[in-house]
């Protein structure tokens, strides 16, 4: 029991010694010449009051162009990321249908979001499977809209009525990354505009 306990004890005092020996050698991770993320993603919804969140699949890729950097001292790169994503967000009941000032029109609400996502990515290794990121540019999204009146009309985010919008907005998230071989593992992301789970392949 006690030689059980000292292995646990050893194997937790060792982790921030890893981390710190990893962080600290700078170019001490996998060299790759992309990153490929096949995903599936919850959007949080903005299309209506009441309205689900998004939900479908998405994909990423993203590219070093800074393989040892910006801070040469750590063990960090940098990449560009791009990709495709779809959501499709649903409510069936009077909450999501349009208020036109006198009564309810329709009968529920539908969304479907296309994204294209443009971020800079910063990575830090910490581990030799165990990676954290942090993210930051531009999603264009596409949006098109129905519940079952007529329209289109939008007013401070409410768009009622079958129609479509589109926009550029910012995008922002925090991340990690998994290995479970030298080239394949997981990879979640939680941010905005949406939270991502997927496989990360470096290539």
């Amino acid at each position: 029991m006690r030689f059980a306990q000292t292995c646990v004890a050893l194997a937790v005092l060792s982790v921030p010694a890893a981390v710190s020996a990893q962080i600290k050698e700078p170019g001490n991770h996998p060299l790759y010449k992309a990153e490929l993320e096949p995903h599936l993603i919850v959007e949080w919804s903005d299309y209506a009051p009441c309205t689900n969140d998004g939900f479908g699949p998405g994909f990423r890729a993203a590219i070093p162009f800074l393989d040892n950097g910006p801070v040469p001292k750590i063990n960090n790169n940098m990449a560009i990321g791009f990709g495709l994503d779809w959501a499709h967000s649903s409510i069936n009941n009077r909450c999501g249908a349009y208020y036109n000032g006198t009564t309810f029109v329709g009968n529920g609400f539908t969304a479907n979001v296309w994204s294209l996502p443009v971020v800079v990515q910063w990575n830090f290794f910490l581990l030799p499977k165990i990676s954290v990121f942090g993210e930051g540019g531009l999603v264009l999204q596409y949006r098109r809209f129905d519940n079952g009146s007529a329209g289109p009309t939008c007013v401070n985010g409410f768009c009622s009525g079958t129609g479509s919008d589109s926009s550029v907005d910012g995008s922002f998230s925090l991340g990690g990354r998994f290995l479970v071989s030298d080239s394949v593992g997981f990879l979640v992301r939680l941010g905005y505009p949406y939270f991502s789970a997927g496989v990360s392949i470096l290539l």
